[in-house]
């Protein structure tokens, strides 16, 4: 007879960035669905999602709700205001949360497993390929919280390292949706390319105010993002003075098959890196699982120590020292509603969280492409 293993899904799927939550919810339902399925596992996943709407103190309440019932392993958070949030918790519980979105870095708990991708793995190679592909005068904006703060941070390190310029930088609260004086600013500043730090509502509302006045003068602007994915190209439609990038360790462009695959399975979802971090999260979940026998989240962080796991991203590498996971790089363009991969690493990236390994010197290389004014630090 089949045991049941209780599990929690923490996920906004209401609010400012609900769009990101509910594809990773899906992603998430649609491996549960597969786990159950398989006759190999002597185990049913039973899972209770809580929906803290965005709501930052709900996050925690929600956790604890989770925790309370007995439930040890947590699927989700978002931002990383969110994540934070509840490590204390899972801290005082011995829970584990597997967190499958990108983040800026500069964390390792014992309590959470990062699956989603940190600078070293996408802001740094998305920066590369910018600095040699459209120049050095550079724009930042983000969400006013640490994801914007340190992205943009790092961005900064990056172009002084290239002798590049950052024009400037704002940062605005989540849900904010006024951007005209940051346009008007851009349409005379013309950078090179924008960094793209926003997140949600925010991020489309500024995307089609950009576009908008870009169209009006006749300017084509590259704008870089490592959040934007294909779970919000409803929202953002189409763009027709705008380059959009993106980088993540999956797009559908990446692996055709398993998307269409889902979508034959399970219905019409965006397979975004949202949806296939909780997706891949709760299959290695169950595969730790089913060879360990054991839910203790120390068993199975052990056994993944030492096990690398197979999976739609390529075979994983959990490391021991930070918890993180390598991950594939991929950056690539919305055309016609849909991304195309430009560049892919040519091998799975081990995540460096704090930056302690990799080397910026490689960005000196690109101060020679072009003249770039002094880099100023704009607050």
């Amino acid at each position: 007879m089949r045991r049941t293993i209780e599990v929690g899904l923490l996920l906004s799927t209401d609010g400012t960035y609900k769009r990101m939550g509910q594809n990773a919810l899906a992603g998430a339902e649609h491996a549960l669905e597969e786990i159950n399925r398989n006759a190999d596992y002597d185990f049913t996943l039973q899972a209770t999602h809580i929906n803290p709407q965005g709501f930052l103190h709900k996050y925690s309440e929600g956790s604890l709700q989770l925790m309370q019932a007995g439930i040890r392993h947590i699927f989700g958070t978002t931002t990383s205001a969110s994540r934070k949030e509840i490590i204390p918790d899972l801290e005082q519980h011995a829970s584990l949360l597997w967190y499958a979105c990108p983040y800026e870095g500069f964390e390792s708990s014992e309590n959470v497993l990062y699956l989603g991708g940190c600078p070293n793995q996408t802001l740094i190679p998305m920066l590369h390929y910018a600095l040699q592909t459209f120049g050095k005068r550079a724009w930042l904006i983000g969400s006013n919280y640490i994801w914007g703060w340190e992205s943009n941070r790092i961005a900064r390190e990056v172009l002084e390292a290239a002798d590049g310029d950052v024009m400037g930088e704002k940062h605005v609260h989540l849900g904010s949706t006024s951007f005209s004086d940051v346009v008007q600013t851009l349409l005379t500043d013309k950078p090179s390319f924008i960094l793209n730090n926003l997140v949600g509502e925010s991020s489309y509302a500024f995307l089609h105010q950009l576009d908008a006045a870009c169209t009006a003068v006749g300017l084509n602007l590259p704008v870089l993002s490592c959040n934007l994915t294909e779970a919000e190209l409803t929202e953002v439609g189409d763009m027709h003075s705008l380059r959009l990038l993106s980088c993540g360790p999956f797009f559908e462009d990446v692996d055709r098959a398993f998307s269409q695959r889902q979508r034959r399975q399970h219905g019409p979802h965006p397979c975004s890196h949202y949806y296939t971090g909780l997706y891949v999260a709760l299959h290695v979940f169950a595969q730790a699982l089913h060879k360990s026998g054991s839910d203790e989240p120390s068993a199975l962080c052990n056994y993944l120590y030492h096990h690398p796991q197979d999976s739609v991203l390529g075979t994983l590498k959990i490391s021991a020292r930070n918890n993180h996971s390598s991950l594939p790089c991929h950056i690539a363009e919305l055309r016609e509603g849909r991304f195309v991969v430009l560049h892919s690493e040519g091998k799975l990236l081990a995540a460096d969280p704090y930056l302690t390994a990799t080397d910026l010197s490689e960005f000196h290389s690109l101060r020679a492409l072009a003249p770039a004014p002094r880099l100023r630090i704009v607050k």
